[in-house]
């Protein structure tokens, strides 16, 4: 009986110390792109309507799917993700298993990075190696 409620407890605990450990408030949800500016480029310089629409969709899974259309073309790319809190926000670091034509990354591989930033806005690191920046609100 002893054994039986020690159990039970130690589930509780667990449970109950997960449900502190959530990261983030945007897995199962939808981003849309609604900021791009260009590396090293003034704002003001910036067209004034964005040239791709780019969405990407975080699952419980720990999974993303990531949609580009530019010019009428679309491509879609998928992978798996983890996060890491900081001071800065939280860090979600994808790994792209298929579509890696869209990944955003200064290394030229499979893995990318964004922010959930304090202002509940998404962020690429795209741009810290002058790519574009490109900013996601949840939708």
């Amino acid at each position: 009986m002893i054994n039986y409620i020690a159990g039970i407890s130690l589930l509780f605990l667990v449970s109950a110390c997960g449900g502190k450990i959530t990261t983030s408030d945007i897995k199962g949800e939808t981003w849309q792109l609604v900021e791009m500016t260009a590396g090293m480029v003034p704002p003001s310089d910036q067209e004034a309507e964005l040239s791709i629409s780019q969405t990407y969709v975080f699952t419980p899974e720990m999974t993303f799917k990531k949609q580009q259309t530019k010019d009428a073309s679309t491509i879609e790319a998928s992978g798996t993700y983890t996060t890491k809190e900081t001071s800065e926000g939280i860090f979600y670091s994808l790994k792209y298993t298929e579509g890696l034509q869209i990944v955003g990354s200064c290394t030229g591989n499979d893995n990318e990075e964004l922010l959930l930033r304090k202002d509940g806005k998404l962020q690429n690191s795209w741009m810290m190696c002058d790519g574009p920046l490109l900013v996601y609100e949840k939708q």
